[in-house]
């Protein structure tokens, strides 16, 4: 472990080349991957709530980061994803994928628990589908360990340019899509009256969950529960809106998972526990606490 003065050194360029080296490719990408897929996947989960109108909803309880983890393995089994672009790639087609999957499974109920549900089965599925590939080549399934589960271990600056540029698209799609998708949350019919689009809110959600998603799926692995709590947390200090919610959602999820992945190295030195691990540690409980207190649900929402 380095000690502050060696990593202002190390910054500067006044230390020895091995703990520049340290800083520089090993703690600076780990730091800002860890930032931006968790406002990523923040993000993402707020715009999924707010999509489906369920507040226990993110990126992996619907499917899509089993969907980006799926065609990652299918890419690598293929030969396929073997470059960190045709990964993101990978990662992105299954993610959409994903996605309609889950609306044509649940597009005949009008109860938003039944998206929920579907996206359950269907991450389900694909997680399952995803091991079997794995089972088909040793060589695979040693290059697919690392997205089993998400890690910021061993990643590059590919990796962060990856996540930095779905974060920043995503961005940009969640603020075009939080006023829509406010209108839309009194109703489709106010929503038109209002001046709103509910497809359009709907598409431009759809595709920011998708590039954040995706893209954080595919720099880091899947990470569980960032997208659920992180949302649910700001909307009990500050509303419903998701106009007011976009920029602390992104920095709340970065920080947390940041933390999440220091906590890692910290609690099994010398070795180091993955941070998708740490924050299920504390997402699960989070989850039935949520369950338990039924979230603030209207009864007409389940």
């Amino acid at each position: 472990m380095l000690a502050p003065a060696d990593v202002i050194a190390g910054l500067s360029g006044t230390a020895p080349a091995e703990i520049r080296d340290l800083v520089w490719d090993l703690r600076i990408p780990r730091t800002l991957l860890a930032f931006f897929a968790g406002a990523a996947l923040a993000v993402a989960g707020l715009l999924t709530q707010s999509w489906t109108g369920n507040p226990l909803a993110d990126p992996g309880i619907i499917g899509i980061t089993a969907g980006a983890s799926f065609f990652v393995a299918l890419g690598a089994v293929s030969g396929f994803a073997i470059t960190a672009g045709s990964r993101t790639f990978s990662a992105l087609i299954g993610s959409a994928l994903a996605v309609l999957l889950v609306v044509f499974l649940a597009h005949r109920s009008l109860n938003p628990l039944a998206l929920v549900l579907a996206g359950v089965g269907v991450s389900a599925s694909l997680q399952s589908a995803a091991v079997v590939i794995g089972l088909f080549s040793t060589e695979v399934l040693e290059s697919m360990r690392r997205w089993t589960v998400g890690s910021t271990f061993g990643r590059s600056y590919e990796d962060v340019a990856i996540a930095g540029c779905g974060l920043l698209i995503g961005l940009v799609l969640a603020a075009l899509a939080a006023r829509p998708l406010d209108l839309l949350a009194m109703g489709e019919e106010t929503s038109t009256a209002l001046g709103g689009s509910p497809l359009r809110a709907r598409l431009l959600a759809t595709t920011g969950i998708v590039i954040l998603a995706g893209c954080a799926t595919a720099a880091a692995g899947p990470i569980a529960f960032v997208g659920f709590a992180v949302p649910h947390f700001l909307r009990a200090w500050l509303g419903p809106r998701v106009v007011v919610l976009v920029a602390p959602a992104a920095l709340l999820g970065g920080v947390a998972v940041l933390i999440a992945d220091i906590v890692g190295r910290l609690i099994m030195r010398p070795g180091e526990l993955e941070m998708a691990i740490v924050v299920s540690m504390i997402g699960a409980p989070l989850l039935i606490i949520a369950v338990k207190r039924g979230l603030g649900w209207k009864k007409d929402t389940i």
